[in-house]
């Protein structure tokens, strides 16, 4: 994540929207789609650690209603 976020910023000017995948501190190609760079990743890498990010300027944010207004519940 350090990486992604290092070179976010240049990223963003080149491939908003797009899928990067990631092995260490090392870019190794950019995908239209999730899937797309997933298959790539296991392809390449097997059972490895990889990572897949969307680029976007800002971190987008995830939520949960059923959570915050308690329908559900989880255990943290």
């Amino acid at each position: 994540m350090e990486f992604f976020e290092s070179k976010r910023s240049e990223w963003v000017r080149n491939y908003e929207g797009k899928f990067v995948l990631i092995k260490e501190k090392e870019l190794i190609d950019v995908f239209n789609a999730f899937d797309d760079a997933y298959k790539a990743g296991v392809r390449k890498f097997g059972n490895q650690p990889f990572l897949i990010k969307r680029v976007s300027k800002e971190e987008p944010v995830e939520k949960f209603p059923a959570l915050t207004l308690g329908i559900i519940h989880a255990n943290l």
